[in-house]
Parts: structure tokens; C-alpha cells; sequence
């Protein structure tokens, strides 16, 4: 009988023990301590690490910061969104999203370009921007630049002129446009092309304005069953 009661004893103190536990983890002895961080302090902290607690909370004590503060987060824009998509060849949940980027662009605005580079200007100015990486698709794969319509760019950064063109990589073997090279996908499908002086060869660099799907280009280079 005595055994027992004794058992009982134990389990209700330490039933207690863990219900003030729990608690002590609620009960806020300063704004950013608890009892029970307290506790494990003095239980567990060497001279070293009171000298450091003190240190941190006089730098704290000297650089107060505000409970209200807010921090903003930027939105991601991915490189890749200022390229237009076929919306025939896209998942249906992206069709709504591409058409409100269509929306948004203002194509209406655009200029075709009466000064523009052919085929082979194309061509070769993605060589040089590509430092020789599409020499070896030209003539491994046997692919070849096809360049569509092209659009004024206003943003010329000082050359004679600048245009924005989508390309497609076509291949002279099967007489169809192919999405990309084999391998390494390092080529975009649209570009800025521009002249640095008037007469000038053309170079290419970076698409910075979005321009509409080319479907026509795709619809002239593709293959014939």
C-alpha cells in the first residue's frame, strides 16, 4: 500500500514537472527570452558564454530595431519571359497567362522594320555573338538561321539602328524547322540585330523588346508531307 502511494507521489510530480516545463516555455521573462531558455542558461552556459550573452545584448541595447518592420519581396522575372510563345504548342494552364502578356505588350504599336538583316546577315552575326558555338550546328547538324519580320527597336544603346527578329533553326536535311540544336540549347528565339554605323555589318545581342510569335516564319520553313 505504501509502494503505491509512493508510485503515485512520483508520477504526479513528475507529471507536474513536465506540465510547468511546457509552461516555462510560454512564460516571457523578457521580449525574446522564456523561463525555460533561462533555465537551460543557467544550467548549461560556461563563463565564456555568459561574457558573450552580455556582449550581444549590449550591442542589442545599442542598435534597436523596430517591431513594424517590413520587408518587401521583388518579384522573380525570369530572362526568358520577354519571349513569346506559339500558343498552339503550349499547356493550356500557360495559354491564358502568354495571352495576357500579348495583352499587355502593346504589339499594335510596333514598327515592321524596312531596314533588316537577310538570311545570312542573321547568320553570321549569331556566329560572332555565339563566339563560333553555331559554326559547329551549321555544319554538324546541318541546321542554318532563318531570320523573320523584324521590328524597329528604339533602343538602339548608340548604334546607327537596332531591330528585334525571331529566328528559326532549320534544318537542311529534313527540309523542317527543328525547336533547337542537338545537345546544348544555347540559342534564344528572338534576338536584337543592329548596325553600329550606317552600311554596317550586322551584330547581334540580346533580345530587349518583345515581339510577336512569328507564325509565319514557322508556316514557311516547315515540312512538306
Amino acid at each position: 500500500m505504501k509502494s503505491k502511494k509512493t508510485k503515485m507521489i512520483l508520477l504526479g510530480t513528475v507529471a507536474v514537472l513536465i506540465v510547468l516545463l511546457i509552461a516555462s516555455n510560454f512564460i516571457y521573462i523578457t521580449p525574446n527570452e522564456t523561463l525555460l531558455y533561462k533555465a537551460q542558461q543557467y544550467v548549461t552556459y560556461s563563463k565564456a558564454d555568459w561574457e558573450n550573452y552580455e556582449e550581444n545584448k549590449r550591442i542589442l541595447a545599442n542598435n534597436p530595431t523596430s517591431g513594424n518592420i517590413q520587408t518587401e519581396v521583388a518579384a522573380v522575372v525570369s530572362p526568358d519571359d520577354i519571349y513569346s510563345l506559339d500558343t498552339s504548342r503550349v499547356a493550356p494552364e500557360v495559354v491564358a497567362s502568354e495571352l495576357e502578356k500579348i495583352k499587355k505588350a502593346n504589339f499594335d504599336r510596333l514598327v515592321e522594320a524596312k531596314i533588316r538583316p537577310d538570311h545570312e546577315d542573321a547568320q553570321a552575326a549569331l556566329i560572332r555573338h555565339t563566339d563560333g558555338r553555331l559554326t559547329d550546328v551549321i555544319i554538324n547538324q546541318k541546321i542554318n538561321i532563318k531570320v523573320g519580320k523584324c521590328y524597329d527597336n528604339p533602343n538602339t544603346d548608340g548604334n546607327y539602328n537596332c531591330v528585334s527578329c525571331m529566328i528559326l533553326l532549320y534544318n537542311r536535311d529534313k527540309k523542317d524547322w527543328q525547336e533547337a540544336p542537338d545537345g546544348d540549347n544555347f540559342l534564344k528565339p528572338a534576338y536584337d540585330f543592329y548596325q553600329p554605323s550606317k552600311g554596317d555589318i550586322w551584330e547581334a545581342k540580346d533580345l530587349t523588346m518583345r515581339i510577336p510569335f512569328d507564325y509565319d516564319l514557322y508556316k514557311k520553313f516547315e515540312g512538306k508531307e
